[in-house]
């Protein structure tokens, strides 16, 4: 049987929506928070570029599987995991990665371990997720280290400990995982398990930038916005905030707007920084909608609109933003009550305001 080409080996890859702002670089920034998307890192199986040749593929493959290959098994279980070449199926996906678990696969024990920690396609159980990642990080499998990790720093199952975590996150790093390379940063950052240490952050925020994982490449540019561990550069912290937005990150986009309503590295231009937050306050991140409920509480690159800033600023508040309730309480006080119905009306229906002159802030 012919699997040459899916001759490497997966790991089951889910993005989970939205990403854990964990730290915030400067208190009194409006920019420049660092991410933590929780994932698991990895490529998808090469199943060929026509739809013609990943059929052929696929048959290969499930061959490869059923004949009791656990390498076939791990990239079949991806296959089903991703949608490629296959219907997706997360129980289909667990039943592979099962069957080359018991191989002692480790790719697949790790594979596996993540679908019972998120309970996709089988049923929630840390418990058995832990020990999968034992088996696999046993195995020399660098995203069952950055998993046990997780664990550790969460007290899941096991007994809370920021030190086996970072121990744990450095293993994995060093080994390459982008994601245990982020939050062996994070906690360099934080000083959490670990003594604080900007510059060594961002080294590892670097390597996993490199990488192309998002929340490392926004990180990297908020410690150049912020000058910590490296020296401040907004261009740097520009050319890094956009590749993590560009890649959807959520806070990325408040950040590149920030940069460019402070004029730092780029052109002071206010209607591109509310365009900016606009993407992120759309994906309900508190800070973009906070810094875009600004702009139009002061009129800036968008019409002066009390009940636009007051639905903007409330949004916020509900999405966790703590600068945002200062902001909500003083425009407020020079709200007309006509203005306030509107504003209510809006954010019961969770619509965003019409850009017209039937909310101006003169409007009685």
């Amino acid at each position: 049987m012919k699997t040459a080409l899916l001759s490497v080996a997966v790991v089951f890859l889910l993005l989970l929506q939205g990403s854990d702002l964990r730290c915030q670089v400067a208190p009194a920034s409006l920019g420049g928070t660092l991410q933590d998307a929780d994932q698991v890192a990895g490529t998808a199986a090469a199943i060929g570029g026509t739809r013609q040749r990943e059929l052929e593929s696929i048959v290969e493959l499930r061959g490869a599987a059923e004949a009791g290959d656990p390498l076939a098994q791990n990239n079949l279980g991806a296959a089903y995991a991703f949608g490629n070449g296959v219907e997706r199926s997360n129980n289909e996906a667990a039943k592979w990665f099962t069957l080359a678990a018991r191989a002692g696969f480790a790719p697949a024990e790790s594979n596996l371990g993540y679908l019972y920690e998120k309970g996709v396609g089988v049923v929630q159980d840390y418990a058995a997720a832990l020990r999968l990642y034992r088996a696999a990080a046993e195995g020399g499998n660098a995203q069952a280290q950055t998993r046990l990790g997780v664990f550790y720093e969460n007290g899941w199952v096991v007994r809370a400990d920021e030190v086996e975590a970072v121990r744990r996150y450095r293993m994995a790093a060093e080994l390459g995982d982008a994601e245990g390379q982020r939050k062996l940063g994070n906690c360099l950052y934080a000083g959490r398990g670990t003594q604080r240490d900007y510059a060594e952050a961002a080294k590892w925020f670097r390597k996993a930038a490199e990488q192309g994982d998002a929340a490392s490449e926004n990180n990297l540019g908020a410690l150049y916005h912020h000058g910590l561990g490296l020296k401040q550069d907004y261009a740097e912290a520009m050319h890094w905030y956009k590749l993590a937005a560009d890649q959807g990150l959520p806070g990325a986009a408040s950040d590149v707007g920030v940069l460019y309503e402070d004029g730092a590295g780029v052109g002071k231009d206010y209607q591109e920084a509310a365009r900016w937050y606009r993407v992120a306050a759309a994906k309900r991140v508190g800070r973009g909608e906070f810094n875009l409920a600004r702009l139009y509480y002061a009129g800036k690159g968008v019409p002066l609109d009390y009940v636009t800033a007051y639905f903007w600023y409330s949004r916020a508040v509900a999405d966790g933003e703590p600068l945002a309730a200062l902001g909500l309480r003083e425009i407020s006080n020079i709200m007309t009550p006509r203005q306030k119905q509107l504003a209510q009306d809006l954010l019961a229906g969770q619509q965003e305001p019409a850009m017209s002159g039937e909310t101006v802030a003169g409007l009685k």
